[in-house]
């Protein structure tokens, strides 16, 4: 009875999925292990090292080209000689995975998890680098010391449900979290496919 009166509170405007934004480019290439180069125009590129767990961005405004829909994004499969130019060091891709979770979530729930989930942060995120709400802090502190579900979490500290979606979001997202009362559901994805390289067969095809 208490599971249905939560899920009788659930609106469908409270949920995202995954799949409709940057965080499903993501895990299809780390998943696979596949070097990637993410374009979207007006907004610039990431490019995107799963062999070596970094990211490069070259983007004009990283919130925009997180929040934007997954199908406006161009991808392009790298070799290994195109994965090698990068010189510079590249930041950790669980923080572009964070972000990615911060912005598309925008308050809401990210599909795949719930209300009652009982969630153990399992280390903090490095806030001094990372998109934050007003009460991060706070968050973290109770998920990280005591394992907590989420509508008990937004009652003891008195803060908008919004708030704690945001954060399990980009938490789950970064791979920081662990779901304590249940098996986590966890997607399998498929491996990108190189675009200009598939648009050329089916033009070939076309033309038969």
């Amino acid at each position: 009875m208490a599971l249905e009166k939560i899920r009788e509170d659930w609106h469908e405007d409270d949920f995202f999925s995954a799949d409709d934004f940057l965080i499903n480019i993501i895990k299809r290439a780390v998943s696979h292990s596949q070097d990637i180069h993410i374009s979207l125009p007006s907004c610039g590129s990431l490019t995107l090292l799963s062999s070596s767990g970094e990211y490069f961005d070259n983007t004009e405004d990283i919130e925009q080209f997180c929040s934007a829909p997954f199908a406006d994004f161009k991808v392009s499969i790298l070799d290994k000689k195109q994965a090698r130019i990068q010189d510079d060091i590249g930041r950790n891709i669980d923080e572009l995975m964070w972000m990615a979770g911060f912005y598309a979530s925008n308050g809401r729930l990210m599909m795949g998890s719930y209300r009652n989930d009982v969630v153990e942060l399992l280390h903090w995120p490095n806030l001094t680098r990372l998109p934050s709400t007003p009460n991060t802090m706070g968050i973290a502190s109770l998920l990280s010391s005591c394992p907590t579900s989420i509508t008990l979490a937004h009652r003891f500290l008195g803060i908008e449900l919004s708030e704690i979606y945001q954060f399990y979001a980009a938490a789950r997202c970064a791979g920081i979290t662990r779901i304590i009362n249940r098996a986590p559901e966890e997607p399998k994805f498929k491996p990108h496919r190189n675009q200009p390289l598939l648009s050329m067969l089916l033009d070939k095809i076309a033309g038969i």
